[in-house]
C-alpha cells in the first residue's frame, strides 16, 4: 500500500541536524508494525501536493507550527485537496496541525487555545471505542492513552459527521474520526523522548519555564505512541485493495 505523506511542517532548523523529518519520523513509526507500506513525501509548504487525490492509497498529514487560520499560499490548496479526498473516500490520518486542518477543510473550527501550549505526555480519555475499532479493524478495550502533546491550537468544534474519540479537561477535542476514512489525533504518536525533550527547549521561552519543566517531568513516564502506531498501520491496511490502485507508486516526490 502506497501511503502520500503531506509534509506541512520541517524541525526546528536549531536542531533539525540532530534528527530525522517528519516523514522519516512517520515511515518509523509504521515500519514496526506487520503491514507493508511504500512511502512519498510531498512538501505541502512548497506547495507540492498530488497531481490527483488517487495517486497515492492513503495519506498522511504531518504537524505544522502553521495555524489554519494564517495566511500561508499552501494551505487553501490542502484544504481543497482533503475535501477531494474525504469526497472518495481515501484513508486520510491527520496528526496535531493534520488533525485540525482536516476538521478545518471538513466544516469544523480551529482556535489558539486561550490557555496557551499543550506539551509533555499526555492522558486522554478514550470515547466510542468500538467505532474506532471498527474503522481499524481492532478491537479496543482501553478506557485511555498517552501521547507526547505540542500545540498551542485546538480543534474546538468538529465537522458535521465527525466522532469523537479522546478528550480531557485541557483538550476537548483530542481525536476524531470520521465514517471509515479519516482518523486524527492532536497527539504525535510519531515523536520521540528524546526529540520532545530538545524541542521544549527550543520552545522554553515560548511555553514559560513552568510548563516546559512539567512537560519533561512527564516524559519518563512513557505513552502509548507505539500503539497508536499500530492503530493507524491497522487503519490504512484494512483499506487496502479497496482503491483499486494499491501498489502504485506517486509521481511526485519531494
Amino acid at each position: 500500500m502506497h501511503i502520500g505523506i503531506l509534509q506541512t511542517g520541517k524541525i526546528n532548523a536549531s536542531i533539525q541536524d540532530e534528527f530525522n523529518s517528519y516523514p522519516d519520523m512517520f515511515e518509523t513509526l509504521l515500519d514496526g508494525n506487520p503491514h507493508h507500506f511504500s512511502f512519498t513525501t510531498f512538501d505541502v509548504t512548497a506547495s507540492i501536493l498530488p497531481d490527483s487525490p488517487d495517486i497515492c492509497d492513503g495519506y498522511i498529514i504531518t504537524g505544522s507550527s502553521a495555524g489554519v487560520y494564517e495566511d500561508h499560499i499552501w494551505l487553501e490548496p490542502l484544504f481543497s485537496f482533503i475535501r477531494a479526498c474525504s469526497g472518495q473516500h481515501l484513508p486520510m490520518v491527520g496528526i496535531c496541525f493534520g488533525h485540525q486542518a482536516i476538521a478545518h477543510a471538513l466544516g469544523g473550527t480551529v482556535v489558539k487555545f486561550h490557555d496557551g501550549w499543550g506539551v509533555g505526555n499526555r492522558q486522554m480519555t478514550l470515547h466510542n471505542a468500538d467505532q474506532l475499532g471498527t474503522i481499524i479493524d481492532q478491537q479496543i478495550d482501553d478506557s485511555s492513552f498517552s501521547l507526547p502533546y505540542f500545540h498551542q491550537d485546538q480543534v474546538t468544534a468538529l465537522p458535521e459527521g465527525a466522532t469523537l474519540t479522546a478528550s480531557n479537561g485541557f483538550c476537548q477535542i483530542g481525536g476524531f474520526i470520521m465514517d471509515t476514512h479519516i482518523l486524527c489525533f492532536q497527539g504525535h504518536p510519531e515523536f520521540s523522548s528524546r526529540y520532545c525533550k530538545a524541542l521544549l527547549e527550543v520552545r522554553r521561552e515560548s511555553i514559560g519555564n513552568s510548563r516546559t519543566d512539567k512537560a519533561h517531568a512527564s516524559l519518563p513516564n512513557g505513552n502509548d505512541r507505539q500503539k497508536i502506531g499500530s492503530w493507524i498501520s491497522h487503519f490504512f491496511a484494512s483499506h487496502s485493495g479497496q482503491s483499486g490502485h494499491v501498489g502504485h507508486a506517486c509521481n511526485t516526490t519531494s
